[in-house]
């Protein structure tokens, strides 16, 4: 199972979350949608279990934060974290790679702080492709746990979800609507906007 997760990783990564260039690329994408296991080395302290959603409880807490700062002259800017961070390899999804993390996160049944604009999470990309703040990683429907003993923690969870998006994927479907390259999108996007102006002249 571990070696065809990471075959599928090889054919998903390449072009990145959410560019799949290929059905092989796509159905690889999808499959490393279903599932994330993360290790971290570094400073923190914490349990979050989510058996869903509904039920998820915890505090978790990742890298020794100094303070945080606005990069913005005049305290508008954005928020950034400065400290020892937590150095995580694995992957959320799709995404993957190797980057270091401060996470701040409290969860109760229905609710987390991750439901807020500013996550919680901060994140800084060594190797592959990873969100940097903790919106894209689809934590919301995800089974699993996040556990940080002192210098050593795991993260991982399965997507129910996921899991039929991508067996839905292997005829035809896409539910999830993530088969289509960013690319294409984008131009499309251009398309219209070009057509509008060129209207309004």
């Amino acid at each position: 199972m571990l070696a065809a997760l990471l075959v599928c990783f090889a054919c998903a990564a390449p072009s990145g979350p959410r560019d799949p260039t290929s059905w092989l690329q796509a159905r690889g994408a999808d499959l490393m949608d279903t599932v994330g296991v993360r290790l971290s080395f570094g400073p923190g302290l914490g349990l979050i279990l989510r058996p869903t959603q509904a039920l998820q409880i915890g505090a978790l807490g990742r890298g020794a934060l100094e303070r945080e700062f606005s990069s913005g002259g005049s305290g508008t800017g954005n928020t950034e974290a400065r400290g020892i961070p937590s150095y995580v390899i694995g992957t959320i999804g799709r995404w993957g790679g190797l980057w270091t993390e401060f996470h701040r996160e409290g969860a109760l049944p229905g609710f987390s702080t991750r439901e807020r604009r500013e996550t919680g999470v901060r994140r800084g990309p060594i190797a592959g492709a990873v969100s940097w703040n903790g919106e894209e990683d689809r934590w919301r429907w995800s089974v699993g746990f996040a556990l940080h003993l002192l210098a050593v923690g795991v993260d991982a969870e399965v997507r129910p979800v996921e899991v039929f998006d991508f067996l839905a994927g292997l005829v035809g479907f896409d539910p999830s609507s993530d088969d289509t390259p960013v690319s294409a999108v984008n131009s499309e996007d251009e398309f219209e906007r070009d057509s509008v102006d060129e209207a309004g002249e």
